[in-house]
């Protein structure tokens, strides 16, 4: 209900208010900008019925206004218009289905996908580059000599746009040199985000809350992939410091590999990897997982949970800030048994008899 109160209120809310300030005056500039076109335009237009037969003449031709000459021009024009439409038609049509194409082609795996995200920016890019071509030719403009002078406009813009070139070509030695792929959650520039598009110039990434950001590929020096093996994770747990190390420990010797088979996004096995903290109000206890990383934040809360529960059920207390306000009598906590304590001496001697760098 609450959410749907919500979902109201903001539908209430008005265009208007939703833009800032800025937003508001370049609103009016455009407004203004575009009635004050629209005025001029019809002045010239109705300039024969304004009084102004003069200007009309020059502009349109010899009583003419401005509407009998657009009549004239569509009417003249009419085969340029059809070839128009026609050309942009069969573009976008053609556009639309090489990019369906290139997507069924390459829908599977994330390396596909990134070569087809590669291949679709470049479609897109020479796509606009021939129809307007073929445009500008329907119009009777001399393409031939536009191409021949391409060498010195290619030679300016090739020194004004040096940023977009290396762009493109860095975005090109992203995908054949295999630095991430489309899906892959990586770090650049410490946003820590999934890979949504590698496009010619720019490469697109969104972290858990949806923010976007957009990365020129030229910019990317250095990337952390995280997708590309199994992510590791270490995360402490901590008991009160009156309980049995032991007890605890063998308790974690009998209940881990159960766990871990209860939480399906674990990959192997959970493992105890000692003590790590002697804490003012308990023991800080490690442990070890492999997962996923898309799956690493709730694998956490998982295992916490399960260990939380563990203790809970085994009368071993966690630690909580508490406030005493009579003296009570002493619990009597149970110690670990010679059975447990010769597993948490196993569990012990096989963490250090296979030292490993975490």
């Amino acid at each position: 209900m609450e959410e749907k109160e919500n979902k109201k209120q903001k539908g209430k809310t008005s265009w208007w208010k939703s833009y800032t300030r800025r937003q508001k005056v370049f609103f009016f500039i455009g407004l203004g900008i575009s009635v004050f076109s629209i005025l001029i335009l019809l002045m010239l237009f109705f300039a024969r019925e304004l009084g102004a037969r003069e200007a009309a003449d020059t502009l349109f031709g010899e009583g003419k206004n401005g509407w009998a000459w657009l009549g004239d021009m569509l009417a003249n024009s009419a085969v340029r218009w059809f070839l128009t439409l026609f050309v942009l038609g069969v573009g976008v049509t053609v556009n639309f289905l090489l990019s369906l194409l290139v997507s069924l082609i390459t829908w599977k795996g994330k390396r596909s996908r990134t070569v087809g995200s590669l291949i679709k920016s470049l479609f897109h890019y020479a796509f606009w580059i021939i129809v307007i071509g073929m445009i500008l030719s329907v119009w009777g403009v001399d393409i031939a000599s536009i191409v021949a002078g391409l060498g010195i406009v290619t030679l300016i813009i090739g020194l004004g746009c040096q940023s977009l070139i290396a762009d493109i070509v860095a975005g090109v030695f992203i995908v054949f040199d295999d630095f991430f792929d489309v899906d892959d959650i990586v770090v650049i520039d410490s946003f820590r985000g999934t890979i949504k598009e590698i496009g010619l110039r720019s490469t697109k990434m969104v972290d858990w809350a949806g923010n976007i950001k957009a990365i020129n590929n030229s910019e990317v020096k250095s990337v952390v992939n995280l997708s590309r093996l199994a992510s590791g994770i270490l995360l402490d747990f901590t008991i009160d410091k009156e309980e049995d190390l032991e007890k605890a420990e063998s308790l974690f010797a009998k209940a881990l590999p159960d766990i871990s088979h209860s939480l399906p996004k674990v990959i192997g096995e959970i493992t105890y990897k000692g003590t790590n903290g002697l804490e003012e109000n308990g023991i800080t206890m490690t442990f070890f997982a492999s997962c996923q990383e898309e799956d690493r934040f709730q694998v956490i809360r998982d295992i916490k949970r399960e260990l939380y529960l563990l203790m809970k059920r085994n009368g071993i207390e966690v630690p909580f800030k508490k406030m005493h306000i009579v003296n009570e009598k002493e619990k009597e906590r149970e110690t670990a048994s010679e059975e447990e304590k010769e597993i948490a001496s196993k569990l012990n001697e096989a963490n250090r008899a296979t030292p490993k760098e975490d």
